[in-house]
């Protein structure tokens, strides 16, 4: 219980505590430093209309036959107040009258001036002296003034214990409202991040995001990644289903082919059978390789590649696929053209996206490769004339468990995952790869950074 009694265990606590003391210590100062650098009592001029005002006042007081009689008169006006000296011992006659907070001396003060003069000391005004003579004896009188009553909403009414304690509710007050303002927008992304954490994918912090500060953008980056997390979750769900669906079809038709292999007593079926061990290898391979380009678990076997030689190495091994659906490659690129890159790996890449040219391509088309050599990088370029992409989906068929088509066909079907491979591959070997629509056609760019080449860039076209 005391651990939550402490401010200094929740983040508004501190800020609160050091805004606000840093506001205290800036009140404590200005008052004394306006204290040390002020003097509350002046003496100015008497200004005309209230010295003939005075005098006005002065005419019957002047006309007493003797002292007694003039302090009774004096006793009886209640609409001012005057001090009443002897002008030869400089003594207060009526020392009731004069207010505890004005000291007598600044009396002797305003009497060596040579004419009346105006006092202000605090809320008090003393304007004198008025020379009077009484039965043969000269009185020096002061009157006393109250500063005009202050409205109620002025700072100027409240005392000084009165200001400073509001002038600290106002602080605690603002400093109060600024801890609040930071701390309660992180408390909902605390609360949203262990929703997220607890399994409510569809958690995110809403007002956070509508700021435009630098929380603002520590909300809107914890969305970003909540998408990404929650699109890569649903992908790994879909992949499952997929993968599940994939393998029991070879492993149906496996089992298949062994149950007629029995009953025929013939080895016919052995082919087939074949074959479909071989589909569910090479799909156990694919999902093998990406989880280890993901961990960054796979090694570089760095060396010269002539990728010249390697395309027409590909070109020749997806051929028969090709001439199947009465294809034309095209290749386009010097007679060599040398990187230094991880040949196998690279290899699988290119061949992911010439296969998937092939697949996509329709009949009677031609596919386009284009390698050209520039003087910090080399570009490649694999186009078919096929249907092309929505422009929302050219970069998401890069990303992992992604497929353009929810069918699983064995002319559309796949994991998803050949070309995330092929991203992962290429930004191993610091490149780029993108696609853009031809209309019609799709093509793919892969960007490879220039290290080390060698041979001739004399241009070729060969249809193949």
């Amino acid at each position: 219980m005391l651990r939550w009694l402490n401010p200094i265990n929740s983040l508004a606590g501190r800020i609160f505590v050091w805004f606000w003391l840093v506001l205290l210590l800036t009140v404590v100062l200005t008052l004394l430093i306006s204290r040390s650098l002020t003097d509350p009592t002046d003496i100015r001029r008497l200004p005309t209309s209230l010295n003939r005002q005075l005098q006005s006042q002065l005419a019957p007081l002047a006309r007493s036959v003797n002292r007694a009689s003039l302090m009774q008169q004096l006793a009886r006006d209640n609409r001012s107040r005057w001090l009443v000296v002897n002008n030869d011992n400089q003594q207060l006659l009526n020392p009731q009258e004069l207010p505890a907070r004005l000291d007598p001396h600044w009396l002797t003060e305003l009497a060596q001036l040579n004419r009346p003069r105006l006092l202000r000391h605090q809320n008090i005004y003393v304007a004198g002296p008025f020379v009077i003579e009484v039965a043969g004896q000269q009185l020096a009188l002061y009157q006393l003034r109250q500063r005009p009553p202050q409205p109620w909403w002025s700072l100027r009414a409240l005392s000084e214990p009165l200001l400073v304690l509001l002038l600290l509710a106002v602080s605690a007050g603002a400093s109060l409202i600024l801890a609040v303002s930071i701390s309660r927008p992180l408390k909902e992304l605390l609360q949203q991040n262990l929703s997220f954490a607890s399994g409510k994918l569809h958690s995110r912090v809403s007002r956070l995001a509508t700021r435009r500060d630098e929380l603002g953008q520590l909300g809107r980056s914890f969305n970003t990644m909540a998408e990404r997390i929650s699109d890569l979750l649903q992908n790994q769900q879909r992949l499952l289903r997929d993968i599940s669906h994939e393998l029991r079809s070879p492993l149906t038709r496996a089992q298949l082919a062994l149950g007629l292999a029995e009953q025929q007593q013939n080895l016919q079926q052995l082919p087939r059978l074949k074959q479909e061990l071989e589909r569910i290898d090479a799909m156990l391979d694919e999902l093998l390789t990406f989880s280890r380009l993901d961990a960054g678990q796979y090694q570089l076997d760095i060396c010269p590649c002539d990728l010249t030689a390697m395309l027409r190495e590909l070109i020749a091994l997806n051929q028969v696929e090709a001439d199947n659906k009465q294809q034309r490659l095209q290749l386009n690129a010097p007679d060599h053209l040398w990187l230094n890159a991880d040949g196998r790996l690279l290899s699988r890449a290119l061949e992911n996206i010439l296969r998937n040219a092939i697949k996509y391509g329709p009949q009677h088309s031609v596919i386009r490769l284009s390698l050209q050599h520039q003087p910090e990088q080399i570009i490649l370029q694999i186009c078919d004339e096929g249907p092309g992409l929505p422009e929302a989906e050219l970069t998401a068929i890069f990303e992992p468990f992604y497929r353009v088509s929810d069918s699983r066909t064995s002319q559309t079907g796949g994991t998803g995952l050949g070309l995330a491979i092929v991203a992962k591959i290429i930004h191993q070997h610091n490149g780029t790869v993108d696609a853009f629509n031809l209309h019609p056609g799709l093509g793919l760019r892969v960007q490879l950074p220039l290290m080390t080449t060698s041979g001739t860039t004399t241009e070729s076209t060969s249809p193949i």
